[in-house]
């Protein structure tokens, strides 16, 4: 984190390397233009100030700053207004006398009001750039050449300069005044010219952040720009797209302000429940991740969390949600390609069209989703706004969101790619791959389950299918990535004896899940009354009612996410083999009439899932062990997937390889006394996906080392959250070198 400077620091900085970039030969003649016109347009008289030629000047040939996208931002229109000059030339003398926090106000209400003379009379787009650069010549004792916000707060608190009322224009007087005290006086105008240069000097060696790996695109010193300031990471190492959640940014700023002085990991995920009640334990352990890796805006600090530059930068915007800008475009992964599509295409594009372009971009987004995630980041920080055509949604770039799209490097779309395929925490998205090169339908068998890539022995299968049978109830169990979920409705498939969706249903317990939401409950009927309404559960018994002769499933993902005994009320008794019958039935909480008796049918099996590595959850009670049967899964890194990983095209060097470091890994994890077994990694992780090309070695070792950095770190951070020398030095081993 950058430290402020004192006043020794800052003179000597002024003095020492700053002076040696001065006398650069690029420098040198930027300064030298630029102090021919400030000399220029403090000395013009109104004659020379009102003419055309002279204001052409003033808004376009000015040495102050290059602008990137602002040059196509013209004010052809204002070099005639001799009104608009007069009033110019007025508030270039309006400054004398004044106090600082005077002269302040004065700069940013002269802004506002050139802005509301120029736009949108004679230009489209906000002028921000030019307006800065103009007043800048007029005002040298007060405007640096800093262009845009983020560099001059940034260099606001490397200096320490006092923080005024007002947008980032009014900050450009606090800056003057804080070097004028440590620097003194200039005594003339490339004195003053040197202090306005020198900001820039401080944000390119002292503030700018480049994010380890990064690829720097803007231009070096000497050569200041508008253009935001971005840190692109590769591809591989930009997170694959971030959740999307109401109030995002208030969020985040609670994150960030409990951090301040250290806040723990349980802690932390207490502040975020109470901030989103709609989230759950694991969801809030998600939201930690993206606020670390995914935004930068905390970090892990001898166990505690604590906030970066960028978090407490987050904290003092005027407007939070543009600090999120440049970390979403250049460390979430389809935030710049958003922003490429929409350059390509001015007039916007419907979102639906957008989703499915981003959900192209990466082989395990199965749905549009990631990218509708995207899309509400984009709109949510003022980089995309909507407007409807035609009844349809189009999404195209805002002003800010043109400036960060320009930002990007030419060849942004063919070098940010994902190269090679990549799977997915776990077989889930396996299985939705799968399904498109499957007809619905097809009898399903046990050697189905085995061709579909499961990595158990034929007996464990048989062994599983046989207890389904049964007891009616299972519970699969393991660490993550072993693929429970994958495997579960794959089981089902083969009870059923096909692939037949509309006798499987699939829910996902979550902490706020509630008896009523599963089984029944009183819900708003949309005319201000409320009526009773039927839960999944429900649902699956009236199916599995109507078709007695047909088996039927019900899948429960992370079943020890919720309160199961809670959730199922009175039916958790029903669910036991030996009560599935109509002369058990029970009276509901929510009856509909009197008389209305419910049992579970004998053709309703239940497969449940539980994650064992979730430290959030409590243990599965004795009552729900009595009705279930469990049957524990793990790591399958052994013959069966390296037949698997051979056939889809990986190297065998590679297959080997990339088993001892998982291996190795996990051997550590099992003996890690705080840890254990139930915390390895799984194969799914490493499993690729079907349908995937045939790729070259070096493509593959690409395809694993992005599976580590985005899905099998986070994973290792949390387990070692507060050993970060061990989490470092585990992800590091994971790594294949080139």
């Amino acid at each position: 984190m950058t430290a402020t400077l004192n006043d020794q620091e800052l003179s000597a900085l002024f003095s020492g390397p700053f002076g040696e970039y001065r006398a650069e030969d690029r420098v040198a003649e930027w300064r030298k233009r630029y102090v021919n016109h400030v000399e220029l347009v403090r000395n013009a008289d109104e004659a020379q100030w009102v003419a055309p030629k002279f204001q052409q000047m003033l808004w376009d040939d000015n040495p102050v700053s290059n602008i990137g996208p602002g040059t196509s931002v013209t004010v052809t229109g204002a070099y005639n207004d001799k009104g608009l000059a007069k009033r110019l030339l007025e508030m270039r003398d309006s400054l004398e006398g004044l106090d600082l926090v005077a002269r302040s106000t004065v700069l940013q209400n002269g802004f506002d009001e050139i802005l509301s003379r120029v736009h949108p009379t004679y230009a489209k787009r906000r002028p921000k750039a030019r307006i800065i650069r103009l007043l800048a010549l007029m005002y040298p004792h007060d405007i640096t050449c800093l262009m845009d916000g983020p560099r001059v707060w940034g260099v606001q608190r490397l200096i320490g300069a006092q923080r005024l009322a007002g947008d980032f224009v009014a900050q450009h007087a606090a800056l003057r005044h804080r070097l004028r005290e440590v620097l003194g006086d200039p005594i003339d105008l490339s004195g003053e010219v040197d202090q306005s240069i020198f900001t820039w000097f401080l944000w390119e060696k002292k503030v700018k952040r480049i994010e380890d790996g990064a690829i720097t695109l803007e231009a070096g010193p000497g050569e200041p720009s508008n253009l935001p300031t971005i840190s692109l990471l590769p591809a591989n190492a930009q997170r694959r797209s971030l959740t999307y959640v109401r109030d995002n940014v208030r969020l985040l700023l609670a994150i960030v302000r409990e951090a301040e002085h250290g806040i723990s990991r349980e802690d932390l995920v207490g502040v975020i429940l109470t901030e989103a009640t709609q989230l759950n334990v694991s969801s809030a352990g998600n939201i930690i991740s993206q606020a670390q890796g995914g935004l930068g805006l905390i970090d892990l600090d001898n166990g505690a969390y604590r906030p970066t530059e960028r978090g407490l930068e987050l904290l003092t915007a005027d407007n939070p949600a543009e600090v999120l800008r440049a970390p979403l475009v250049g460390r979430v992964f389809g935030m710049g390609h958003l922003l490429s599509i929409l350059r390509d295409n001015p007039e916007g594009l419907a979102q639906t069209v957008l989703s499915q372009q981003l959900q192209s971009l990466v082989p395990t987004w199965t749905t549009a989703q990631p990218g509708s995630h995207i899309i509400s980041w984009a709109k949510l920080v003022g980089l995309a706004q909507t407007s409807t055509i035609n009844g349809v949604s189009h999404l195209s770039l805002t002003e800010d969101g043109d400036d960060y799209a320009a930002a990007l490097p030419k060849d942004f779309m063919e070098r940010w790619v994902i190269g090679g395929p990549a799977a997915g925490d776990n077989a889930t998205l396996q299985e939705d791959k799968s399904k498109s090169v499957e007809t619905l339908g097809q009898p399903y068998t046990i050697d189905s389950i085995i061709n579909d890539g499961c990595f158990l022995e034929r007996a464990e299968i048989e062994t599983a299918i046989a207890l389904l049978s049964r007891k009616r109830n299972i519970i699969l169990q393991g660490p993550p990535g072993t693929g429970k979920t994958w495997l579960a409705k794959r089981l089902a498939f083969a009870l059923v004896g096909e692939r037949d969706d509309s006798r499987l249903m699939a829910v996902q317990f979550q902490p706020s899940l509630s008896y009523e939401d599963f089984v029944r409950g009183w819900r708003p009927d949309g005319r201000g009354g409320l009526a009773l309404a039927d839960g999944a559960f429900l649902e699956a018994i009236r199916s599995a009612d109507k078709e007695k002769n047909r088996p039927f499933v019900l899948v429960i993902e992370e079943i020890n996410r919720g309160n199961p005994a809670q959730i199922f009320g009175e039916l958790l008794t029903l669910i036991e083999t030996d009560k599935r019958t109509e002369a058990e039935g029970l009276r509901l909480a929510y009856p509909r009439t009197d008389d209305e008796r419910v049992h579970v049918p004998e053709n309703l099996y239940i497969i449940g899932t539980m994650n064992l590595a979730d430290r959030s959850l409590a243990l599965v009670d004795l009552a729900l062990r009595r009705r279930f049967s469990f049957l524990s899964l793990a790591p399958a890194l052994g013959g069966p997937w390296r037949a698997w990983c051979r056939k889809l095209g990986v190297p065998i060097e590679l297959i080997i390889e990339i088993e001892n470091k998982l291996t190795k890994l996990n051997d550590e994890i099992a003996n890690d006394r705080a840890l254990g077994p139930q915390y390895r990694v799984g194969h799914s992780y490493v499993t690729p996906l079907v349908g995937e090309p045939i790729l070259n070695v070096e493509t593959w070792r690409r395809w694993y080392n992005e599976i580590v950095e985005s899905e099998i770190a986070p994973l290792v951070a949390e387990y070692w959250y507060d050993n970060e020398e061990k989490y470092k030095a585990a992800v590091k081993s994971l790594r294949l070198d080139h």
